[in-house]
């Protein structure tokens, strides 16, 4: 807290270019935060209370990772280049898309809608990444961030809480057009961003082949094993994403308070948890603390299967937010680990796989739902992520005979819950 606290006062900073920067990021952060927090926990609910299926909310669901696809292609355009207007920009592209999303009544168009949102804010994130290397120093680079995230948390539970209750009361269409009018205002902030001259780019920026991807994964066995794990933790993971909503709404009949209500659950959860893991992987391992959080989501379709009810909701919810940040926690110190020079390499295979599953995961699990049912779906999901263990455990194995590298300096960028 006093660390915190410090970073609030600006004590421990030096340049005021550095202050500014700060102050913008947060000042900025606020505004996603509320932009995000009043919309993205309601839309799939939102898209159903329109008539939509397990396939439209399957492909809302995969949005975001089907745009995560494009981001090496975004990220080596970026190359050489200022960053603010690939961040600025797209991100005030996709704000202006959710005002016409306010008046729409077709689900598909909708869904539609919502997928191009999403493609625009995918150019933002190799930027974004970028420049905030760029603008912290490395020596006090994750206080400062935690601060923003810890600001964007704030705003964001005040938000989703605040628009659960008035979504019932006076409808949809004010979320979209006051989310696409705070994201706007946040960008337009973003724009007072100090870039500096440009430097030498991170690895996650660079072009590689497929044929290089190809021969890491056989030269790196633990990375391979690794990347096999995680497959079936997130398949697992997401395969049941489609189904939450629509069993939420159809089945226990739940009003956008009550959803709002579980978003905050997982989002405090989220909050508290992830300082606790970041403890537990630098005691013990980053893969302990991996295969904790696929552990820690298999209880969740457990949940759904055994007790079908609004408490056993909030549990799952609970779980959720535990699961969640150890997971975001883990795979990047196990990559910053395993990869050593190369982890930049290692995590842009990685996260353009987790895009894949990420659009794979929700269609197939939208299609178990419609073929089977959900206790089938459930199942699945259970077994595949228990399933993760063995590979897991497999890869850290294997990385014990390998000689320590220094790790490179690289940013992660953050993946879609």
């Amino acid at each position: 807290m006093k660390e915190i606290i410090s970073i609030f006062r600006l004590n421990s900073i030096v340049s005021s270019e550095i202050k500014h920067n700060l102050k913008v990021d947060a000042l900025s952060a606020s505004f996603f935060a509320i932009a995000g927090g009043a919309l993205y926990p309601f839309v799939a609910a939102i898209a159903i209370s329109m008539g939509a299926g397990a396939l439209e909310v399957g492909l809302l669901v995969a949005a975001p990772f089907a745009a995560q696809l494009f981001t090496i292609y975004w990220g080596h355009l970026c190359q050489g280049r200022r960053k603010l207007p690939f961040i600025v920009f797209p991100g005030i592209a996709a704000r202006i898309l959710l005002f016409p999303l306010a008046f729409i009544s077709s689900p598909a168009i909708f869904v539609g809608g919502f997928i191009i949102h999403h493609m625009f804010l995918a150019i933002t994130w190799p930027a974004f990444t970028s420049l905030v290397q760029k603008i912290y120093p490395i020596t006090s680079r994750g206080s400062m961030m935690g601060l923003v995230k810890f600001v964007f948390g704030i705003f964001y539970i005040v938000a989703v809480a605040i628009a659960g209750r008035n979504i019932d009361i006076f409808g949809h269409r004010w979320v979209f057009i006051a989310a696409a009018i705070m994201g706007i205002v946040g960008s337009t902030i973003f724009r007072k961003i100090r870039e500096p001259e440009e430097g030498k780019e991170t690895a996650i920026c660079r072009r590689f082949s497929h044929r290089e991807n190809i021969s890491l994964l056989k030269r790196f066995p633990p990375f391979k094993w690794f990347v096999v794990g995680m497959t079936c933790f997130e398949l697992g993971k997401f395969l049941i994403q489609p189904y939450l909503p629509l069993y939420w709404m159809n089945e226990l009949s739940l009003s956008n308070s009550s959803i709002g209500g579980i978003a905050i659950i997982v989002t405090l959860f989220w909050f508290l948890a992830s300082p606790l893991w970041g403890v537990m992987v630098d005691r013990l391992h980053p893969i302990w603390v991996i295969v904790s959080g696929a552990g820690i989501y298999a209880l969740i379709p457990f949940i759904y299967l055994t007790s079908p009810n609004f408490s056993g909701v909030l549990l799952a919810a609970s779980f959720t937010g535990l699961g969640l940040a150890a997971y975001e926690v883990g795979w990047s110190n196990n990559l910053l680990r395993l990869g050593g020079n190369k982890a930049g390499k290692f995590i842009g295979i990685y996260l353009s796989l987790v895009g894949l599953r990420g659009i794979l995961g929700p269609l197939i699990g939208s299609a178990i739902l419609n073929w089977k049912g959900s206790a089938l779906l459930l199942f699945i999901a259970v077994v595949l992520l228990v399933g993760s263990f063995p590979a897991l455990i497999h890869s850290h194995r294997l990385s014990r005979g390998m000689e320590p590298v220094e790790p490179e300096e690289v940013l992660t960028a953050e993946i879609a819950p």
